[in-house]
């Protein structure tokens, strides 16, 4: 009897621990043919028993082999839009600058680490820099800064050098619209940066204590008045991670004031840190799911002509496990 009862105790707890494995999906995929025309509707036949399928239809952005690709140098460019609305006018000499640069170990936001950093200076990649005085804004070149892309991280600046001249106002300087993107060889294009909240903006100034018409917030010794952290959009009551009130919108302006008298300074406007390699996986679309009806078919139609790979994942899920089945098809779209 006691014998009876061990099996019995063994068996229940074999049964409790044992792994609710899922099976391997039997699964098919079929068409009428392998070539078709540009907009032609193309029925593809599943069998089986698959309990969800993915499909991907081979097209830029929509590949299976890219679908765990997170990183990958392409040629990266960078646009954005400058306001010159104070100040001489070019070509006149004026002895303050706005420099675009770009670092590639920049550590920290303060003073200290902004000076220790490396900067390398690109401003004569853009060759559309405001000429005149006025409220309208100058769309840069699209400036490619692909050379940057080998580095883990890079961290890009506008910086203004404001002498005093006792003569003239200095030049007020107005940012917006900022974007960068990767371009892959096959026609992939990942937004970098693409709005004001995602590029994670800090402006700081570096010499003068105070920014004329702006609430002043000193941090680590220096003057700090907009600062962004990456892919945060929120009220001037929240701050980032360094304490300092969030901006949450463009434009972004380096005011030295309307005294002729002004002291030198030193202002930075310097984004996030961001990996230029960094890219978009390519996904599929959900043709079944494991809830709804399973149909027996799925129609698509390419637009352009190409030949395609065209992948389905066949999958089934259990509580403990999944177990997919992949069918691959090559398919030549005619003009």
């Amino acid at each position: 009897m006691r014998s009876i009862i061990y099996y019995f105790l063994a068996a229940v707890m074999f049964t409790g621990c044992r792994r609710d494995e899922a099976a391997i999906p039997d699964f098919n995929v079929n068409t009428d043919q392998l070539a078709y025309k540009a907009g032609d509707s193309i029925t593809f036949y599943f069998s089986g028993n698959a309990g969800a399928i993915v499909f991907f239809s081979g097209e830029t952005g929509k590949a299976y082999e890219n679908r765990n690709r997170k990183l990958m140098p392409g040629v990266e460019r960078l646009v954005f839009q400058t306001s010159m609305q104070q100040g001489p006018v070019p070509p006149n000499p004026c002895p303050d600058s706005l420099q675009l640069l770009i670092s590639t170990n920049l550590e920290g936001y303060d003073a200290a680490h902004i000076n220790k950093a490396t900067w390398t200076n690109i401003t004569s990649r853009n060759s559309k820099w405001p000429k005149s005085l006025a409220t309208t804004f100058t769309t840069s070149d699209s400036i490619d800064i692909s050379d940057f892309n080998k580095a883990d991280k890079v961290n890009i600046a506008f910086r203004v050098l404001n002498k005093k001249t006792g003569v003239m106002p200095q030049r007020k300087w107005i940012i917006q619209n900022l974007t960068l993107y990767n371009s892959l060889p096959d026609s992939t294009n990942t937004p970098l940066f693409t709005n004001f909240s995602n590029t994670g903006w800090v402006q700081a100034s570096l010499l003068n204590d105070s920014e004329p018409g702006t609430a002043e917030n000193k941090y680590n010794g220096f003057n700090a008045w907009n600062v962004g952290t990456w892919n945060v959009s929120a009220a001037d009551s929240i701050r980032n991670s360094n304490g300092i009130p969030i901006r949450t919108s463009y434009p972004i302006t380096f005011n030295p004031g309307t005294n002729v008298n002004n002291d030198d300074n030193d202002d930075w406007l310097i984004t996030s840190a961001v990996d230029l390699k960094t890219t978009r996986p390519d996904v599929g679309v959900v043709v079944q799911n494991e809830v709804a009806l399973k149909p027996a078919t799925f129609k698509y139609a390419f637009k352009k002509a190409g030949t395609y790979q065209v992948t389905f994942v066949a999958t089934n899920n259990s509580l403990d496990d999944s177990k997919s089945n992949v069918k691959q098809l090559t398919l030549k779209i005619l003009p």
